[in-house]
């Protein structure tokens, strides 16, 4: 092949590529995708809440990964007099659990008995758990999200009044500051308990 006609290649196979490469780029197609590890809606735990917020919230809290799995259990209750209902969900991706998101019926009891008892809480960021909203009885950190909100009022189960306990425990985090990762720590514990609200006969309003 003459000299001429390499360079002819050359200058082809460059503007070729380089379309492939814009191409990707407009696409938002690897590696310029915005969602390097593509979550689908569909395979998101139902326990978290409405999907839209629910995927919106993990990707600004998970650590980018080809994939991911789900694992969603949810028991709910048979009665109003039952007490009984959990779900437990399980974020994964590449063997490790990255997520774990748990919301159980328990018996009403002071604010930091609960967090005591319930809320995970990471050696040196113990400073770091503080209320999020004074509407209900949540905190949270850059490595946990907790809710304990009233749901079935006094009389109803042995015992007075009972709450859920929703508590979303990140155990490997993204590359978000911790601010932004709080942020969507908070946002799946508040859909999650919306979500168990709902499913767990609850009494006591959420307003």
């Amino acid at each position: 092949m003459n000299a001429s006609r390499t360079v002819y290649v050359i200058a082809i196979a460059a503007v070729a590529l380089a379309g492939v490469f814009g191409a990707a780029y407009l696409l938002k197609m690897p590696p310029f995708s915005d969602d390097p590890g593509h979550i689908e809606a569909n395979e998101v735990c139902k326990s978290l809440g409405p999907t839209s917020q629910a995927v919106d919230a993990l990707r600004s809290v998970l650590p980018e990964e080809s994939s991911y799995s789900f694992n969603d259990d949810v028991s709910v209750r048979v009665d109003n007099h039952d007490d009984s209902y959990r779900s437990d969900c399980f974020v994964s991706a590449g063997g490790r659990q990255l997520l774990g998101a748990r919301t159980q019926m328990m018996r009403d009891e002071p604010t930091q008995s609960w967090i005591d008892g319930e809320v995970p809480q990471v050696a040196g960021e113990r400073n770091q758990l503080r209320p999020f909203s004074a509407e209900v009885r949540g905190v949270a950190s850059s490595s946990v999200a907790a809710v304990f909100l009233p749901c079935a009022s006094a009389g109803n189960i042995p015992g007075g009044q009972y709450n859920l306990s929703v508590v979303i425990h990140l155990e490997e985090a993204g590359k978000a500051e911790n601010t932004e990762t709080r942020a969507g720590l908070i946002e799946l514990a508040k859909s999650a308990a919306t979500f168990a609200h709902d499913r767990a006969k609850c009494d006591i309003s959420l307003s």
